[in-house]
């Protein structure tokens, strides 16, 4: 950054040169394999010509784009969240406790399975994604996705722990014209800027409160509304992590899926090559090659002297050792993308419950990564909702007592797993046993309508029983 000496930057310029310097083509690949859009598209068959590099027009160039990352990615959402999140008390006799998680299951709700979703699939395919809460118009709590391709994180520590500040710029329309426009946020407060036709950021004068307060209180003093600026302390901006280096999946094996693509579709061009033989002509009679095509193709027969002849030629393809490459790196994919490789035939048509573990053990040792980052973050989530009731009803609420739990999805032997279930009812509660039951989504919920069933159910026979020992009334002595 260039500025006269003995000047401090503007926040504009300060802005400006993090935008500049800001590098996206990592989850740019993320994002545009999971689209299927891999490398091999672009790829073009070339030949020398007097030394230099050129196109080879003619060359068949088959590409095939295979989806390895989707699938990958695809596999890793089913089982970190295809089944929802949940949030529960850590003590349940603690009155402010459950009703703090009745208030996080009203708001967040189903809409944050959704949003789960998606969050996992853009870290996934970003190291990284951002959810922004703030308080909507009509002074409800809300939160919505920034794709992290738009934030700049200004981190207080090398660490990556703690923001102390944000910058969120995009692209818009002003007079025909794409022009950055950039929010610069902080612990108290957000700043607009707008780029202008000379390529600097500066404040936007279309924001009439510049900068402005995360969020207005407004409070009636007799005849007249006032608006009170509050802000939310921290940074209204919540990172959902991939890994401690914020690294895309792709990371780890995009090399080995383009090998793949290329292996596939270089087999693909032989396999259409091969059709076609060479012809070697020996004393032809005829003026032109045309003219033997012509002569073959219509009166199936050519001319030749003497002692002429026509052979061809058809390559030979080793079809066993590409197939033995393309098997290899299939499974490397598999490997070092942790996933679970559904053809595999070693484990029968019944595996135990030991197998299945096994099979699945590579996925969750990528999910838990994820998951413990992803609870930390959901933990300031619930942060930034207790401070919402902590400023609209001040009621202090701890959100540190709210237990997440991701309820995996995994392939299970049923039977066992409920054998088990009832083989451990004398040894563990009744909570502990619905939450590993393999048809039980929603441990509260199934708990409740347990209890609310229970409280209704009436034995009419004991009853009878009870009305029947009753002991007549006596005659009171004279």
């Amino acid at each position: 950054m260039k500025v006269a000496e003995n000047r401090t930057p503007s926040w504009g310029e300060i802005a400006k040169e993090l935008i500049t310097e800001h590098d996206t083509t990592m989850m740019d690949n993320g994002v545009q394999y999971y689209k299927n859009k891999n490398d091999i598209r672009d790829r073009e068959i070339t030949y020398y010509k007097k030394g230099n590099e050129v196109r080879d027009p003619t060359a068949t160039n088959n590409k095939l784009s295979h989806n390895w990352h989707k699938l990958l990615v695809k596999q890793k959402m089913g089982y970190m969240v295809g089944k929802p999140v949940t949030f529960a008390s850590a003590h349940e006799d603690a009155e402010e406790e459950e009703e703090f998680v009745e208030k996080v299951n009203e708001v967040l709700g189903e809409e944050f399975d959704d949003k789960m979703n998606e969050l996992v699939k853009g870290f996934s395919n970003k190291g990284v994604e951002w959810l922004h809460v703030y308080i909507g118009r009509e002074g409800g709590f809300r939160y919505t996705i920034i794709d992290a391709r738009e934030i700049i994180p200004i981190w207080e520590t090398r660490k990556q722990e703690e923001l102390d500040g944000v910058i969120r710029y995009y692209t818009m329309q002003v007079n025909g014209e794409d022009r950055i426009r950039a929010e610069y946020w902080t612990k108290d407060e957000v700043r607009y800027f707008m780029e202008d036709t000379s390529g600097h950021l500066l404040p936007d004068d279309s924001v009439e409160e510049n900068p402005q307060s995360h969020f207005y209180k407004v409070r009636q003093v007799g005849n007249e509304q006032v608006r009170n600026g509050d802000s939310w302390g921290k940074v209204p901006f919540i990172p959902f992590k991939n890994n401690k280096e914020m690294l895309s999946d792709l990371n780890d094996y995009k090399e080995l899926i383009d090998a793949y693509d290329k292996s596939r579709s270089d087999l693909d061009n032989n396999l259409e090559d091969i059709q076609d033989l060479i012809y070697v002509l020996k004393n032809y009679g005829g003026e032109s090659l045309s003219d033997f095509l012509h002569n073959l193709k219509y009166y199936r027969s050519i001319k030749v002297d003497g002692d002429g002849g026509v052979d061809t030629i058809q390559a030979e393809i080793p079809v066993e050792a590409k197939k033995e490459h393309i098997e290899t790196l299939a499974e490397d994919i598999f490997m070092f993308g942790q996933g679970v490789n559904i053809k595999t035939d070693r484990f029968g048509n019944s595996p135990s419950g030991v197998a299945l573990q096994f099979l699945y053990a590579q996925l969750d040792l990528k999910c838990d990564t994820a998951e413990r980052k992803a609870k930390r973050a959901i933990r300031t989530l619930l942060w930034f909702l207790a401070k919402y009731y902590e400023v609209t009803e001040r009621k202090e609420y701890e959100p540190d007592s709210v237990v997440v739990r991701f309820n995996k999805s995994m392939i299970t032997n049923e039977a066992e797993k409920i054998e088990s279930a009832q083989a451990s009812q004398s040894m563990l509660d009744p909570l502990t046993i619905l939450q590993n039951h393999p048809w039980v989504d929603d441990p509260q919920q199934v708990k409740q309508r347990l209890e609310d069933a229970y409280e209704d159910y009436i034995d009419l026979d004991d009853l009878a029983g009870e009305l029947n020992d009753e002991p007549e009334e006596s005659e009171e002595p004279e």
